[in-house]
């Protein structure tokens, strides 16, 4: 699925998905966001190693980079492609596969050996101005800039995929006419594909006329207004596409190199790339000081926890002491009472003895009938 951001391959790629066409999981997939609400059926995977290798080459979605440097890197670059398709084959599992991110038209020759082979290309074709809008409104981009971009797209998308067979989608038809164009982008594809035939209810009412926000034509005077010449005779040739399986064969004129566009685009990034790094890392030391405070509060619940816990074991230790004192003075007094005892026993003992004495003296006279011994 190829065409520049915000041209309509959302809606394209949903209706597919919808049609049980493999897409992804749910966690695998960028969530939906109020731009897109129902989704962008683009996967992070993919979307993570398009961003890696343009910021190889100091570029972005919003940066494109050379041309001559992006073939330079292509096939260094072939290995971490093959390993992505590979593991999206495997979990596709046999269902037809949707990969689809707008960067891959900057990054085509790294990614054209793997598609050429195992894909049906889809191309997304929207009014350019209705794109740009779109963009302006998203990301607040100037509306030049955000034109800009969308003839880089277009320029390397027709560039890359000259003199191939691809199956176009006019976009402003296809959320017009859904009911038929949407069946019918399902039977191209069936019958590029080998597909059997497919039941279609679940898709039907995902694409709507509500979908598009904006909508000019070509010739429309804004259109006239706001796009350079370059720009209008890429948008005319390509509004002239048939819908349906064609072969691109784009005239030189606009598959060169977009220069102007590329440098436009670049300007303004490294513009307001200042501003954008001054408030990322104001951001970062707001995080950083929320995160000491949030510690800081931690720590200070936690000393008032020991210092809480110690008073109450504080408290136990003196109640334990004081106890500790009454057991004390309790077993002195028993000792006392004991040591009373033990001498009113031996006072009580001392005048029995020489009674005691005597009485024995005469039993044993009167026993043996002697006198006792002096």
């Amino acid at each position: 699925m190829l065409g520049m951001h915000r041209s309509g391959t959302s809606a394209v790629a949903g209706y597919l998905a919808k049609a049980g066409f493999f897409v992804g999981t749910d966690d695998e997939l960028l969530a939906p966001a109020e731009d897109n609400p129902r989704g962008f059926f683009e996967r992070h995977d993919v979307n993570a190693l398009n961003d890696e290798l343009l910021a190889e080459l100091g570029g972005a979605w919003d940066k494109p980079p050379e041309r001559a440097a992006v073939a330079a890197k292509a096939a260094g670059w072939r290995r971490r492609v093959t390993d992505l398709v590979e593991h999206l084959a495997r979990e596709a599992g046999g269902s037809p596969l949707v990969l689809k991110d707008p960067r891959t038209c900057l990054l085509l020759p790294a990614w054209w050996p793997l598609l050429r082979d195992r894909f049906a290309l889809v191309v997304v074709d929207r009014n350019p101005l209705d794109v740009a809008l779109s963009v302006r409104r998203r990301d607040g981009r100037p509306l030049y800039v955000a034109l800009a971009l969308w003839q880089s797209y277009c320029t390397e998308l027709l560039a890359g995929l000259s003199g191939q067979r691809v199956l176009v989608v006019h976009y402003e038809q296809f959320v017009r006419q859904a009911d038929q164009q949407g069946p019918a982008l399902v039977g191209h594809l069936a019958g590029a594909l080998g597909l059997e035939p497919r039941d279609l209810g679940a898709a039907s009412g995902f694409v709507s006329s509500g979908m598009r926000h904006h909508h000019t034509g070509a010739g429309s005077p804004a259109s006239l207004h706001a796009l350079t010449g370059a720009q209008l005779a890429l948008a005319r040739w390509m509004a002239e596409l048939p819908d349906g399986w064609c072969v691109l064969e784009p005239p030189k004129a606009v598959t060169e190199e977009a220069e102007a566009a590329r440098t436009a685009a670049a300007e303004y990034y490294d513009a307001v790339a200042d501003r954008y790094g001054m408030e990322t890392a104001y951001d970062t030391e707001r995080h950083r000081a929320l995160h000491f405070e949030q510690a800081t509060e931690l720590k200070d619940r936690h000393i008032a926890n020991i210092e809480s816990a110690l008073a109450h074991s504080s408290s136990q230790l003196e109640a334990q002491a004081a106890r500790l004192e009454e057991l004390q003075a309790a077993n002195d007094a028993l000792v006392e009472a004991n040591r009373e005892l033990r001498r009113e026993l031996e006072a009580a003992r001392g005048p029995g003895r020489p009674a005691g004495s005597n009485l024995l003296a005469a039993a044993r006279q009167a026993w043996t009938g002697r006198p006792p011994q002096a």
